[in-house]
């Protein structure tokens, strides 16, 4: 629908008294102009309904003078109702791609890492801290070893080095006991963590598909509208007077609701994966 003031010749556009708003440019989108921009096409619609009047050569050359400048002023309305339909167009060709970018965005997010690579590394962590303690308890044994045997040859000496080991011995096994479940309880939370992210991923998704819907039912109504939008503009350029005003009001208000609800749920979304993003990076 965007297209379709491309359509129009610049002749057609120009001709009449000066530019519409102040400039040829076409309308701007900021936010700060946006309110500004939407009033003024409002006024504009509504002086196009109360100057619908036609003109009668029979009233002296003033009066007709007077009528061909409302005729002027109401096709330059026209033109300015028709830039609002294309400037709608265009907002809600951006809220697509936006929403668009937004499934790519969950879709990617839908893809954490696997409960068997996360189970499988912890394991991996486990294994090596395990070595270090035995190679580190293998080491003291030795050590205290070879100082007994310098200081002390005696059997007696011996005998009490080797229970001093056994107890070290058992001290150091107690200690892997101690630690094998904190371990698995590690496993466990990360097991659960990756649960609740899998679910989340899922109901996200269910809702982008929702959306995507909701998204195509507006394609078909803006298609619908640029038709309405191309027969209005022939209509224009063939001079014959719309019937039909009041209709284009409606679906203008109608428009400018949507255009509304849209940027709500497009900023709930990206709100949504802002916070699945943020919960990913913690997890990771």
């Amino acid at each position: 629908m965007a297209t379709s003031v491309e359509s129009l010749s610049p002749v057609s556009i120009n001709k009449g008294s000066p530019p519409l708003m102040g400039s040829s440019s076409p309308p701007m989108f900021s936010p700060s102009s946006d309110k500004r921009f939407w009033s003024t096409l409002r006024s504009r619609v509504d002086t196009l309904l109360e100057n619908r009047k036609p003109v009668d050569q029979s009233f002296p050359p003033q009066m007709n003078v007077e009528a061909m400048d409302r005729a002027r002023r109401l096709k330059e309305d026209s033109m300015l109702l028709l830039r609002g339909f294309d400037s709608v167009a265009q907002s809600l060709s951006q809220l697509s791609n936006n929403l668009d970018n937004a499934l790519q965005g969950a879709r990617d997010l839908a893809r954490p890492p696997t409960l068997s690579d996360i189970v499988h590394a912890t394991l991996e962590k486990a294994k090596t801290e395990e070595k270090f303690s035995r190679e580190d308890n293998k080491d003291g044994h030795e050590e205290e070893e070879g100082n007994e045997a310098e200081e002390d040859r005696g059997l007696k000496r011996k005998l009490d080095s080797e229970e001093c080991t056994e107890d070290q011995e058992e001290e150091g096994s107690q200690k892997v006991k101690g630690k094998r479940p904190n371990e698995l309880e590690k496993i466990k939370k990360a097991k659960n963590l990756a649960m609740s992210m899998a679910t989340k991923a899922s109901t996200m998704a269910r809702e982008l598909k929702s959306i995507r819907s909701d998204l195509g039912f507006m394609q078909e109504r803006c298609t619908l509208l640029e038709e309405e939008n191309r027969k209005l503009r022939d209509g224009l350029a063939e001079g014959i007077q719309p019937d039909d005003d009041d209709l284009v009001r409606l679906q203008l208000e109608a428009l400018l609701a949507e255009k509304s609800r849209l940027a709500n749920e497009n900023a709930n979304l990206k709100e949504r994966t802002n916070a699945s993003t943020s919960l990913l990076s913690i997890t990771s």
